[in-house]
């Protein structure tokens, strides 16, 4: 068991208590399983660099070239979640077309035998650059600008190859120091990327998000992301903008007290002027008003391109030779590296940032501006005496931490509990591995107990039992398995009921508003109320569609009557996401076999649609509105109301009819052949129905034809 000193955070593994530089607390470290062991018979993982919610990054060494890698290991328990696995084959494959000196090289990818997911990337020392203003606050122009300079030709290389970030913040600007006093750029972290052809379009392949779902970091999100719009280029600017604010000026530029209230001042709210957040700025008139520019409300009100930008700021064009783009001519930031930082994006296991020196032209360290008052402490240790008492209160910090310290209100419990949870869950994957399988059920019982403890809404507990669930079925105990899958409903009816809790009240709280609002007692802008809802409407649709899937119909209900009476106060009649709410309550009543209100409702979403597609709503499309003409006629199939049933098949069938060509609409091609499947299915069980054989016979003939040619796209983009 290695030990990590708490205040260089350098490691040892001999007897010491105390760190022989700084005289820090010595804190114990548990062993990764997986140190020590080969992954697809070539990288040997020597360390752990960080751990995530999806990764563990590891440091790596080819066994037979000597080179060091950076190995990011799918978590076991997330391999059979597809959409998990798809996230993560799409961050190497988005990644993997970059080459550009600004972007992290991803050269490997692929399944061991043992079912565990992998990806290569280079193994980069230095720090993030939130590392780096955590400490400092803001930097100053000039070394700002040489951040943003390679930033921005990484940014464009990536723009040009058709990937889009999605997540650019400072976290994901690693900076690696070359040894001279410079340093270089690399932009990390693709798992939430989009890629697009170059005419624009998304690529078919990776349509791995729903229709208004939103990805990002709040802080750090455009107004487009932040309401589930389509993304381009000018989103990851507006990103751009964010940091750059943050790095200039030490203060994010919007920031609320909930993710939410960010995600609504992104929408509604520009950022303060430099001189009102810190009159003594010396920042340059060109540069803020570029920094403005990036962060527009409207897309084409910003730069067009990184090209337009970098031209702006730089007064000449962007370079296109790569080894151009990335010199270093202004002052640099000269990275004092003890301990190496991989570059995933995930969260570190230990705070793996080290000390760096910000030096002026003529090397002198630049000392932090004003604006860093605002950190959070400053020891002064003056004499012996003072260094002493502050190791005993460093001592009784460390211990509160551990062992008493309930961690955030959405995810309370010791940190002591969250590694030995981590521990006993990593001992049970390898147990498993090995075949080990008492020892194995042991593990995942220690973990199971320990994640009883944590308020994350039962999440580490259903991850144990995901794995109890392989090493049941792969041990063949049968009674066992069929223990854990009703373990697993009650916690997920229990999941249910608390998310019903949780999006009832910002329902309500709404309501009330518009209550108050209506009696005069409240100044909010109705806009504003209906973009405070319509950002977690995508949310309340999916805790809504957890209580139908425990049978909880009357809460689901419940909850979709009350979403739709207020969101209906504040939007118009053509509003898509209205729709949904409809189509969701209306398969509600046909689940409880409420059909007299059910048909109004996929009416009234298939009206409501249609008018959304004609006006040129929120980016609905022809698909949106053939799966409104589907749902009604399956449902008035099923009710043998076979005159409206023929109309509304065949109307859907004709929309979604050109997805069965080789040439199919650009417009999401994937979801266009499903849907036709799904239609062609149901015209086929209409015919049959209405004693049509011949009808019937060729449906089902054209469902194959579409089914083959919906494989043969899989396997092409596999």
């Amino acid at each position: 068991m290695r030990k990590v000193c708490l205040t260089c955070k350098k490691e040892y593994d001999d007897d010491r208590t105390a760190c022989p530089d700084d005289g820090g607390d010595l804190m114990p470290l548990m062993q990764d399983p997986m140190i020590g062991t080969v992954i697809a018979d070539k990288y040997e993982l020597l360390s752990v660099l960080g751990v995530g919610g999806m990764s563990t990054i590891y440091k790596a060494k080819h066994k037979y070239m000597g080179r060091m890698a950076a190995v990011k290991l799918l978590h076991p328990y997330l391999v059979a979640d597809a959409s998990m696995f798809q996230r993560f084959q799409y961050e190497a494959k988005a990644a993997s077309n970059l080459n550009h000196p600004n972007v992290v090289a991803i050269y490997d990818f692929g399944i061991t035998s043992g079912g565990t997911a992998y990806l290569v990337m280079d193994y980069l020392e230095g720090e993030d650059l939130s590392g780096i203003l955590e400490r400092e606050a803001l930097l100053p122009e000039a070394q700002a600008l040489e951040i943003f300079r390679q930033a921005a030709a990484g940014l464009a290389h990536a723009h040009s190859k058709g990937v889009i970030h999605r997540d650019l913040k400072p976290s994901n600007l690693f900076l690696c120091p070359e040894g001279d006093g410079r340093f270089n750029v690399k932009l990390v972290d693709f798992g939430i990327a989009k890629i697009t052809d170059v005419d624009g379009t998304s690529e078919p392949a990776q349509n791995l998000t729903r229709s208004g779902e939103v990805f990002g970091s709040p802080l750090y999100m455009s107004p487009e992301q932040c309401s589930g719009k389509p993304l381009d280029v000018r989103s990851d600017i507006y990103s751009l903008g964010c940091v750059m604010y943050e790095v200039l000026t030490g203060r994010r530029p919007l920031a609320g007290a909930t993710a939410i209230d960010t995600m609504h001042k992104h929408l509604k709210e520009m950022p303060p002027p430099f001189r009102e957040i810190a009159p003594t700025l010396q920042v340059s008139e060109k540069l803020e008003a570029a920094v403005r520019k990036c962060l527009a409300k409207k897309p084409d009100d910003r730069f067009a391109c990184v090209s337009d930008f970098y031209k702006e700021v730089y007064g000449e064009e962007l370079p296109q030779s790569a080894s151009v783009a990335v010199r270093n001519n202004s002052p640099s930031v000269n990275l004092d590296v003890r301990a190496s930082s991989g570059p995933s994006g995930a969260v570190p296991l230990t705070d793996f940032s080290v000390a760096s020196n910000l030096t002026g032209a003529n090397g002198a360290r630049l000392a932090p501006s004003a604006s860093a008052q605002h950190k959070l402490y400053k020891w002064i240790l003056p004499g012996s005496a003072t260094l002493a008492l502050g190791a005993i209160a460093l001592c009784g910090a460390v211990v509160w931490v551990l062992f008493y310290w309930e961690g955030p209100a959405n995810d309370h419990g010791p940190l002591i509990d969250r590694w030995r949870y981590t521990y006993h869950l990593a001992q049970g994957e390898r147990q498993l591995a090995q075949q080990h399988y008492e020892e194995a059920a042991t593990q995942y019982k220690e973990a199971q107990a320990l994640a009883t403890k944590f308020g994350d809404n039962f999440g580490r507990l259903m991850n144990v039992y995901r794995s109890e669930l392989t090493l049941y079925r792969q041990s063949r105990q049968y009674d066992k398995q069929e223990e854990v899958i009703a373990a697993m409903a009650t916690v997920n009816r229990k999941r249910a009921f608390l998310d019903l809790n949780t999006a009832m009240k910002e329902v309500n709280s709404i309501e009330e508003i518009l209550q108050a609002k209506k009696k005069g007692l409240s100044h909010l802008n109705k806009t504003e109320l209906e973009l405070q809802l319509s950002a977690v409407i995508g949310g309340i649709r999916d805790i809504a569609r957890r209580l139908g899937a425990v049978q909880e119909y009357d809460s689901q209900e419940t909850l979709l009557n009350r979403t739709i009476a207020t969101y209906r106060q504040l939007v118009g009649e053509d509003d898509p996401q209205l729709a949904a709410l409809d189509l969701d309550l209306a398969e509600c009543h046909v689940n409880q076999d409420e059909f007299t209100e059910a048909r109004p409702l996929f009416k009234q979403s298939l009206e409501i649609y249609t008018l959304a597609h004609k006006n040129g709503r929120n980016n609905v499309q022809t698909l949106d509105v053939a799966k409104a003409w589907l749902r009604i006629g399956q449902f008035d199939r099923d009710r043998s109301i076979f005159k409206e049933a023929d109309k509304e098949l065949k109307q859907a069938y004709e929309m979604l009819r050109p997805y069965g060509q080789k040439n199919p609409p650009a417009e999401e091609p994937e979801r266009g052949l499903k849907l036709l499947i799904e239609c062609l299915n149901a015209l086929s069980d209409y015919s049959d129905q209405t004693n049509n054989a011949a009808d019937a016979k060729r449906y089902r003939l054209e469902a194959t034809v579409a089914k083959k040619l919906r494989q043969q796209s899989a396997r092409i983009d596999d």
